[in-house]
Formats: C-alpha cells, sequence, structure tokens
C-alpha cells in the first residue's frame, strides 16, 4: 500500500510493514515499538492514527474475517453518528451496509437450502428402501367395510373426508409429476448458475485482495469491507449449495418416481373408495326410500278413511323421493366418470408435452399419439352436453320452488295444530301424517337441490372435459401432421373393399336409417315439419323462380334499373341452388336429432350434412352461370365462361358428392383397417377428380383468362395462368399421392382446406362481381346527373347576352376547387376492390392454412430484437416485420384510393359542395396515415408510456418550430368547411381589393385588378379583418360624380341623369336609384349618382355604359361638361 503521508512518516510506515508476520513474533516487537508510535502519533496528527489503526487491523488477514448483524449494526450506526459525513457520502455507505444484510439474509438462506439438500441425499438410501416396501405392501385393491348397522349421516361423512384425502393426494400427485420437469430444468440450469457464482466470487475475491485506496478514508473502507465480505461470504453459501442440490439429485434420481408412484396408487385408492362409498350411499339412500314407500303402503289401511288421501299423497312424495335418489345417483356416477376422463386426458396432455420435448418426434410416438387422439375425440361425443340440459334445469327449479312452497304450507298447518290444545284420535292421527308429510317434503327438496346441483356440475365437467380433449387433440395436430398415419397402399388391401361394399349395401342398415327418420320427426316436431315444408316449397316454386329470374333479367337491361333488381336476382339464385342442399341437410338433421347407437345411422347422417354442405356452393355456382341469370346480365360475364362452368359443375357436383357421402358414411365403420383401406382409395378417387376439373376451369386456354385479357390487358392473373393452373391441378395429385403414400390424415387435412380455399375465393368473386354492379350502377347515375348538370349549364350561358363577370373583365382566370374526375374516381374504385378482393383472400388463406403449415408460424420465431415494458420484454419477430411492411403498402394505397371512394359513394350524396368534399377527403387521408402510424407502432411492440418524451418533443416543436406551417394548414381546413371565402369571391384585405382565384392548403391567391397575385396565408384569412363583398350578399352599391356647367338647368340635368340609370337593365329597381345634387365646384356643379347592381360580376361594365349614355344623352340635350378652370386675378 502506498504510503499516505510521505516525507517524515516514511519511516514508520517502513517499520510497520517490516513487522513478523507470525502470531509469536508480533508479541515482542509490539511491545517495545506500539509505545513509541503511539507518542509520535499524539504528537502529531489524527488522520495519520486512523490510517495506522487501519494498517494494524489489516495485518490481521481481514479477507479471513467473518461479518455478522452486529457488525452491520456497528457500521451504520456509526455511519449515521459521524458528523463529518456529508449526506450523500452518508447515503452511500448506508447502502452499502444495506446491501450487506441483504447478503447475510441470502448467505443463511443458502445454508438452510445446503442442509436440506444435505439431508435429502444422507437419507436418500434409507427413503428409497421405505418407499420400494410401501408399494409392495400397498393393496392392489382399496375396499371399504361398512356396516349394516351405519347410518347414511355417517356414510356421507365419511364419503366427504375420503373425498378431501383424494384432493390432498391429488394435489401432492400433481406436485411430485411436475417435480420431474423442474428436476430436468434445474439440471440443465445448474452448471450455468455454478460458473456465474464461481466468476462472482474470484472477482470479490480480487476486490478483498487489493490495497486500500488512498482517497478512502477508513469509516468508508470499512463499510466496503464489510459490504464485500458480506457479497463473499453470500457467493460461498451460494456455491455449497448448489454443490449440495446437484449430489442430492444424483443420489434421490430413483426416489422420485418410486414417491410418485406411491401418490399415483393413494389417489386410484382413494377414488376408488370415494365411488365405493358414494356407491354403499346412493344404494342405501335408495332402499330406504323404497322402505319407505313400502311402509307407507302398508299403513295406509290403518288411516281412516277421511284421512287416506292426505296419507296416499304422502305416498306419491315419498315415491318422488325414491325417484329424486335413483337419480342423484345416476347423475353422480355421470359426473365421476368425466372427471376422471377429465384427469386422464389432462395428464396424457402433460406427458405428451414431456415426451415430445425429451424425445422428439417419431413416427412410433407419432401413432401412439394419433391414436390417443382418436380415443380422445370419441370421448366428445359421449360426453358432450346433453341437449335438453336448459329444460330440464328449468323444471327441476320450478319442482325446487313447488316443494318449498309446500313445505312452508305443512309447516304452518302443524303450527296451528300446535295451537289447537285438544284433539281427538282423528285430529291426532292427521297431525303424524302432516308431520310425516313435513319430513318427507324437507327430504325431497333436499334430495331436489341435490340433483340440480349434480347436474350443473356434470354439466360443468363436461364441457372441462371437452375442452382439454380440444386442446388434447390441437397439440396432436400441430406435432404430428407431416407423420404417417397409415402404411403406404399395397394390393394386399384390396380384399377390404368386399367387407366395406357389402356394410354399404346392408338393407337392414337401410332399414335402421328408415326408421330413425320417424324418431327425428318426433324429436323435434315443430322444427322438423316445418323444414320438410320449407324445402318442398322449394321444389314446387322453382319453376316460378326461374320465370321470376327471367323478368328480373329484362328489367336490370332498363336504363334506369337500381340494384334491387340484382338483389332479388341473388336471392332467386340462391334458393334455386339451395333446394337439393337443403334436403340433403335436412335429412342429415333428422338422422342425428335423436341420436341412434346405430353406427352406421350416425355416418349416414354426418355423411348427408356434409355433403349438403359441399353441394351449396357448387350448386350456387351452377345456377349463377344460368341462361338470363346473374352472371349473364348483371355480371357481364362471357357466355364461354358461362358454358364452361354450367357443364362441368353438373358432372364435379354430382361425383364429388357421392364420393364425399362415401367417405364420411365408412369413417363409422368398425375395423379400422377396412376403413383406411376405403377412405384411402376413395380419396385418391376424389383429389384425381377434382384434379381434372381443376385442369379443364384453369387451362391455360380457358375463357377465363380470355376474358380477363380483354378486359384487363395488364392484367397479371393473365400472366401468371400457367402457374394457376400448375398450382390447382398439382395440388389434388399431391394430396392424392399422399394418401397413396400413407399420409391419410394429411391429406384428409389439407384437401378440406383446399376446398375451404376454393369456396373462400368463389365467395370473393361473387362479392366482388357484386361490388362492381354497384359501381356500374353507381356510375352511371352520376354521369347522367353531371350531363344534366352540363347541359343546365349551357342553357344558363346562352340565355345570358352579357360577359363572363368580373373575372372576365379583368381577365383574371379563376382556379376552380378540386372536382372530382369521375372515370379516374371510377378506376381507383375498381382498382381498390382488386386489391381489397386479394388481401381479403390472402389473410383467408393465411387463416385456414396457418395451423397446418409451419412456413407461416415459422417467421414468429425468428426474434430480431427485443423491447423492453416495465417488467415485461417483447420480442419484435419477423412476421411482426412482414406485417409493418403490409400495412405501410395498405396505407399508402389506402391513401391514394380510399378518399376517391369516399366522393364516388357518400360526399356526393350530401349537400357538401366541391371544396367541403375535398377538406374531408384530405382530412381521411390524414387520419389514414396517423392510423398507419399508430398500427405500425404497435407492430413494433413500442410502449405508448415510453413515447411520452417523444410526443412531448413533437408537441414542443409544432409549438415552436412549426407554428406558422400548421396554423396554416388548420386554418386552411376551416376554410374549406366553413366558407368564409370562395374561389371567385370579391374581398379586401390589407387594403388590397380583388378576387379569390385559387385556395391551397397553406394559403390563398387573391388577384388585384392589376393582375396582380397576393399570396395570403391562410392564418390571416381566419384570424384577421376581411370584406368580403360576395359572401351572403352579393347586392353592391356602385357610386358615379358627373361635373356640369354652371348655366346648365339643375332640373333637366336630373331628369336625364335619372332616366339613363333607369333604363339600364343592370341596375336594380329597389332600392331605386338617387340622384343628388352635392357641391357647387371649382368649376363645375358636382352630381352623385347612387344605384345598385345585382352581383358583382358586370360592375365595371355597368360603369362603362352608364357614363357612355350620359354623356351621349347631355350632348343630346347640350349640356357641357366643363373642362378645368382655374381664374388668376393679378394686382399691379
Amino acid at each position: 500500500m502506498p504510503n499516505p503521508l510521505p516525507g517524515r512518516y516514511d519511516w514508520h510506515m517502513t517499520t510497520i510493514h517490516s513487522l513478523p508476520t507470525t502470531r509469536y513474533a508480533l508479541r515482542v516487537p509490539f511491545g517495545v515499538i506500539l509505545p513509541i508510535v503511539a507518542c509520535v502519533l499524539t504528537c502529531h496528527s489524527p488522520l495519520f492514527s486512523q490510517e495506522l489503526q487501519l494498517q494494524l487491523a489489516g495485518s490481521t488477514s481481514p479477507s479471513s474475517e467473518t461479518v455478522d448483524a452486529k457488525t452491520i449494526e456497528a457500521g451504520l450506526q456509526e455511519v449515521a453518528e459521524n458528523g463529518a459525513l456529508d449526506e450523500t457520502l452518508k447515503a452511500s455507505l448506508q447502502d452499502l451496509y444495506h446491501q450487506a444484510q441483504q447478503n447475510l439474509q441470502a448467505t443463511q438462506s443458502s445454508r438452510q437450502n445446503a442442509d436440506r439438500f444435505e439431508l435429502n441425499a444422507s437419507t436418500a438410501a434409507d427413503r428409497i428402501r421405505e418407499a420400494t416396501a410401501e408399494i409392495q405392501k400397498q393393496p392392489t385393491a382399496a375396499k371399504v367395510d361398512v356396516s349394516p348397522e351405519t347410518t347414511v349421516e355417517t356414510i356421507k361423512q365419511e364419503l366427504a373426508a375420503t373425498k378431501a384425502k383424494g384432493t390432498e393426494a391429488s394435489e401432492q400427485f400433481q406436485q411430485l409429476s411436475t417435480q420431474s420437469a423442474e428436476r430436468q430444468k434445474r439440471l440443465a440450469e445448474i452448471p450455468a448458475e455454478q460458473t456465474k457464482v464461481e466468476k462472482e466470487l474470484e472477482t470479490t475475491r480480487d476486490q478483498l485482495a487489493r490495497e486500500v485506496p488512498a482517497n478512502e478514508t477508513p469509516v468508508q473502507t470499512r463499510a466496503r469491507m464489510t459490504q464485500l465480505r458480506s457479497r463473499r461470504e453470500s457467493l460461498e453459501a451460494k456455491l455449497n449449495e448448489l454443490q449440495k442440490e446437484l449430489k442430492a439429485y444424483a443420489v434421490t434420481t430413483d426416489l422420485l418416481p418410486l414417491q410418485t408412484q406411491i401418490a399415483q396408487r393413494q389417489v386410484q385408492k382413494l377414488n376408488a373408495q370415494s365411488e365405493q362409498l358414494q356407491s354403499i350411499l346412493s344404494e342405501r339412500q335408495r332402499d330406504l326410500a323404497a322402505d319407505r314407500v313400502d311402509n307407507l303402503r302398508k299403513d295406509l289401511a290403518l288411516v281412516p278413511a277421511l284421512l287416506k288421501p292426505m296419507a296416499r299423497e304422502n305416498i306419491e312424495i315419498a315415491e318422488r323421493l325414491h325417484w329424486l335418489v335413483t337419480e342423484s345417483a345416476k347423475a353422480a356416477q355421470l359426473m365421476s366418470e368425466s372427471q376422471e376422463w377429465f384427469e386422464e386426458v389432462k395428464s396424457a396432455k402433460e406427458k405428451s408435452k414431456e415426451r415430445l420435448e425429451k424425445v422428439g418426434l417419431t413416427d412410433a410416438l407419432g401413432l401412439m399419439l394419433r391414436n390417443k387422439r382418436d380415443e380422445f375425440e370419441s370421448l366428445k361425443t359421449e360426453f358432450r352436453p346433453h341437449a335438453d340440459l336448459r329444460q330440464r334445469i328449468e323444471k327441476y327449479q320450478i319442482s325446487v320452488f313447488e316443494l318449498e312452497d309446500q313445505l312452508q304450507d305443512v309447516q304452518t298447518a302443524i303450527k296451528q295444530w300446535n295451537d289447537t290444545p285438544d284433539a281427538s284420535r282423528r285430529d291426532a292421527e292427521q297431525r303424524r301424517l302432516l308431520e310425516e308429510r313435513e319430513q318427507l317434503l324437507s327430504e325431497a327438496l333436499q334430495a331436489q337441490k341435490s340433483l340440480l346441483q349434480t347436474m350443473l356440475s356434470a354439466d360443468t365437467n363436461r364441457r372441462e372435459l371437452r375442452l382439454v380433449i380440444d386442446e388434447y387433440i390441437e397439440l396432436v395436430d400441430q406435432n404430428v401432421f407431416w407423420i404417417r398415419s397409415a402404411p403406404a397402399f399395397s394390393l394386399g388391401e384390396l380384399k377390404n373393399v368386399l367387407p366395406a361394399t357389402v356394410w354399404l349395401m346392408n338393407a337392414s342398415h337401410w332399414q335402421s336409417v328408415g326408421d330413425q327418420l320417424p324418431r327425428g320427426l318426433m324429436t323435434r316436431p315443430i322444427a322438423s315439419w316445418g323444414g320438410c315444408l320449407v324445402v318442398l316449397a322449394l321444389f314446387l316454386y322453382r319453376p316460378r323462380l326461374r320465370k321470376t329470374l327471367v323478368i328480373l333479367a329484362k328489367e336490370a337491361t332498363r336504363f334506369d334499373t337500381t340494384f334491387v333488381v340484382t338483389a332479388k336476382a341473388l336471392l332467386i339464385t340462391a334458393m334455386l341452388a339451395i333446394a337439393w342442399p337443403a334436403l340433403f341437410g335436412l335429412i342429415g338433421w333428422l338422422l342425428l336429432a335423436n341420436p341412434s347407437s346405430d353406427p352406421f345411422v350416425l355416418g349416414v347422417g354426418e355423411a348427408f350434412v356434409i355433403t349438403a354442405i359441399y353441394i351449396a356452393s357448387r350448386e350456387l355456382m351452377k345456377e349463377v352461370c344460368r341462361v338470363d341469370g346473374l352472371a349473364e346480365i348483371h355480371f357481364g360475364w362471357d357466355e364461354a365462361i358461362r358454358t364452361m362452368l354450367r357443364f362441368h359443375l353438373r358432372w364435379y357436383t354430382a361425383v364429388g358428392g357421392i364420393l364425399i357421402f362415401l367417405i364420411a358414411t365408412l369413417n363409422a365403420y368398425g375395423d379400422p383397417t377396412v376403413r383406411e383401406t376405403m377412405l384411402r382409395l376413395i380419396s385418391i378417387a376424389l383429389f384425381i377428380m377434382s384434379a381434372l376439373f381443376h385442369s379443364i376451369v384453369f387451362s391455360v386456354r380457358s375463357p377465363i383468362f380470355v376474358q380477363t385479357r380483354r378486359d384487363i390487358p395488364e392484367s397479371k392473373s393473365y400472366r401468371w395462368r400457367r402457374v394457376i393452373w400448375g398450382v390447382t391441378t398439382g395440388l389434388p395429385l399431391l394430396f392424392a399421392v399422399m394418401s397413396f403414400s400413407g399420409f391419410l390424415d394429411t391429406a384428409f387435412t389439407l384437401g378440406k382446406l383446399l376446398q375451404f380455399s376454393m369456396l373462400l375465393l368463389v365467395s370473393l368473386l361473387l362479392v366482388m362481381a357484386l361490388t362492381f354492379r354497384v359501381l356500374s350502377l353507381h356510375y352511371r347515375d352520376v354521369s347522367r346527373r353531371q350531363a344534366i348538370q352540363r347541359r343546365d349549364k349551357k342553357l344558363s350561358a346562352a340565355s345570358s347576352a352579357h360577359s363572363d363577370g368580373l373575372a372576365g373583365d379583368v381577365s383574371i382566370e379563376l382556379q376552380e376547387e378540386q372536382t372530382a374526375d369521375l372515370p379516374k374516381l371510377d378506376r381507383d374504385t375498381r382498382q381498390l376492390v382488386y386489391v381489397i378482393t386479394a388481401a381479403a383472400a390472402l389473410f383467408g388463406l393465411s387463416y385456414l392454412w396457418s395451423d397446418v403449415l409451419p412456413a407461416i408460424k415459422i417467421f414468429d420465431r425468428i426474434e430480431l430484437w427485443n423491447i423492453s415494458i416495465g417488467e415485461t420484454v417483447e420480442p419484435v419477430t419477423l412476421r411482426d416485420i412482414l406485417y409493418i411492411i403490409g400495412t405501410i403498402v395498405a396505407a399508402l394505397f389506402a391513401v391514394r384510393n380510399l378518399p376517391s371512394l369516399l366522393e364516388l359513394f357518400i360526399l356526393r350524396r350530401t349537400s357538401f359542395d366541391s371544396g367541403a368534399r375535398y377538406a374531408l377527403t384530405t382530412i381521411l387521408r390524414y387520419a389514414l396515415i396517423v392510423t398507419a402510424a399508430i398500427i405500425v407502432l404497435n407492430l413494433l411492440s413500442v410502449p405508448w408510456t415510453q413515447l411520452g418524451w417523444l410526443l412531448a418533443a413533437a408537441s414542443v416543436g409544432l409549438g415552436f418550430g412549426l407554428q406558422e406551417i400548421v396554423a396554416n394548414f388548420v386554418s386552411g381546413i376551416i376554410l374549406l368547411l366553413e366558407r368564409p371565402v370562395r374561389v371567385g369571391d370579391v374581398v379586401t384585405i390589407d387594403g388590397t381589393t380583388g378576387i379569390v382565384s385559387r385556395i391551397q392548403m397553406r394559403a390563398t391567391t387573391v388577384t388585384s385588378w392589376d393582375r396582380k397575385e397576393l399570396v395570403v396565408p391562410n392564418k390571416d384569412l381566419i384570424t384577421e379583418k376581411l370584406l368580403n363583398w360576395s359572401l351572403s350578399n352579393v347586392v353592391n352599391r356602385l357610386t358615379l360624380q358627373i361635373g356640369v356647367d354652371y348655366d346648365s338647368d339643375l332640373e333637366q340635368v336630373q331628369a336625364i341623369l335619372q332616366r339613363v340609370v333607369t333604363e339600364h337593365p343592370d341596375v336594380m329597381d329597389d332600392p331605386p336609384p338617387l340622384i343628388n345634387f352635392d357641391t357647387f365646384g371649382d368649376s363645375s356643379l358636382n352630381f352623385t349618382i347612387r344605384f345598385f347592381l345585382a352581383n358583382l360580376d358586370r360592375r365595371i361594365g355597368v360603369t362603362h355604359e352608364i357614363n357612355i349614355a350620359i354623356m351621349r344623352a347631355f350632348r343630346e340635350a347640350g349640356i357641357s361638361i366643363p373642362f378645368p378652370q382655374h381664374d388668376v386675378h393679378m394686382k399691379p
């Protein structure tokens, strides 16, 4: 350590550092030297005394000292009482001591954990032996001995205690089950923790071994050393804890499975005992209820004749009690079964997850998971919620109310009997019957409530069971999708065709189907017969619907047709297309309304429903393409397209429907080997048929692409027609090959998704066609209105013989506010519809295929960076970036095209003028930009709480740097909305009068009479004073000054001026012109002419015309206008 006091004290430090460090050697030198040193230090600096004491303390190996709570408290007290320390340094030293306290607590905790791990390791062998012996001693079957003398209440108490023990044992079993995964996780984490602790411990020891800094006071040194020593002890204890933990896990590897097995057996034992006690309780309750009914029937003969009706009512209540007890036992049994299955499925899900994480996905594991999934799927059907559960619950609830009312009435009657002191024998018997009824009603009420609660609990258990089954199925489907579900096809499988055919052609099976239909009709008669009537009406009215469609086709070709005609045609087309699907769906619904135990009936019922869904979309497309149908008259599709689709949809729908029906029916076949063979063969045929249909419809010379190229020459779908043909034809063939190779489940799922994808695309195509129909009709109406407006404007211009107005007089070109270009609006809107349809198709296909294509989900696993939000960390993935790019592209496109759509469909139907419409579309553009920015920030997981500084900075920037720009922008919007100034208005601002020639978002241009353009910021037009000559009233007064000779007849002058002004056609009669003799001028008598004009358009022209007319009239009357005269009087 360097000497903090150089010079005169060097010899002291040298002597001290040269002293021996052994315990024996310290005794002699310090006895001689220490008094001398003390004397010197007394005569010199106290600081040196502190330094020397610190060196003496350091000579006793400070790194080996330990820290206890007393040392820390003493240090805190020393810091608190030291007045020489400033507040900052004092807080820093106190923080070091607080850290030492935390380290001390961590040390104690680590030592306790280490002792616990050491105890577990030392007793592991004994506990393994005890667990093995306990497993061997545990009985294989749990028996419950209940004597006949045991009462029902005692059995109930024992059952409740057993269930409580079972719940506790189940919780213990779950804890032990999760310990295995936690232990594996800890075994992977401990080595890294050891390495980290060792590095920190080495760093701490290095800091302890360093010399004390020269500028550090003893108080600081003691605080720092205390914190470091406590930190060292904490790390040493933590390292020891980790070592003991590893050792404990190593020696107890065999113990945990034994403990789990014991806990599982205990759970099974207690559950079995609960079931036995529940069974015994139910049986005992049923026996007691039956015995009570028998006893009441026997006692009926002893009851007086007048009281026999009351006794019979008691027997009925007893019989009802017996029924309630029986139903409660059944409901409790079902609830117990569903709960057991729930626990089993939940356990299977956890085990499957664990095996997938440990072993990975193999063919054997995939096959096992598929088998489990099939088993649990059948459980969903078995434990599906009852359809009449709500009605039964309402019925039982009403029964509870009735029993409560009856019990209250009986209790009231008994109370009245108690108030009567004298009673005959018959009265006593009646009282006994009432008390007996009270007990029966009380027990029946309790049984009814118990049954109601059991049913509700059982229904909840069923729903929870179905939910966990769905989770398990989702887990299996996500992991075993690309695993074979069957071996590859072999010729030996053809032998399975014969038994499947015999099963399908069995007359008794179809007889069962026929017998099931009447039962389905009787299950829900109103809905069933209503459905039959609807289906019958659809078939009977088909000819009339076709005639109506032809009539609508003629109406659709009229020049004044509306979209209502198209909507009616769409409704009729749907009614024509839904007839056969409705028939098949009705048959399937009737077969499934009252579920049968015959799998063939269930399979046929599901087949009818699935076939109805399959043919519905094909029938709709076929009816759309009929003669005089939607495609021909309303959509304008080419005849070649309609003929091709209608012809090929006939055989495609018929053959596909038959194959779909066979697949759904054979799915109920019992033998899995035969079922796999038949499903494989039929699915291959279905995929080949779909490939053939797609190959015809999407061929490179298909009429679809021909019309697409004719309507849209730059269409990308035409350029990619070969790719479209290859994909639509190749995918079904690929699925057929997959079925042949053994990927049956994969092929079925992909084939189903392909069908849904085609249905989605066809639906979007019809929606797009309907949208184009709306656009065409609207475009026609708007074009007609514009033509009428242009015609009216031309007629108005032709009827006026005047000039173009004030602006024309001074040759000012007015730039009108932006108006919609109708053809451009139509093009933009159609392009927007194309893009929206493509985006909807993309998102729809992504949603349909996201669960089976890892390529879509894999982008979510590629994390680019992380963003901290409070205590959580949100990753930004590649999928987020792709979404951001898509959002930006969509926003740019929307900013460009959505205002046109708003202008075309909404704003033109309002009373807004062109300026207001322009303002609204501009606001919409900025709103879209802000919305896109919010979406992008959300996708980036940017926390809004951390954007406060950015928003504040932006506010400051807007408030100072961009204040004028923002003010002018907002003022421009106000100008366009409130319209205080319009293009063509005559205004006076800043002493300049002119015509408003252009209004933009930042500034407005005013052109003066000298054709000089004055650019006025919009803010000035809003905040400053403005004179608008033509805002609400364009009537204006024109003033002319006329001077005549002093010799003129003033009455004649006034009459001439009155006549000239009045005769002008632009001068208003009301208010009338005013002719006044105002002043005696130097050279003339001055008259002022005041008259009003209806508008400002011809102000200059009227002035010119009236002045010429006055000059002409004066000349005819001999009245002269004098020249300016000036008399000069000269004095000698």
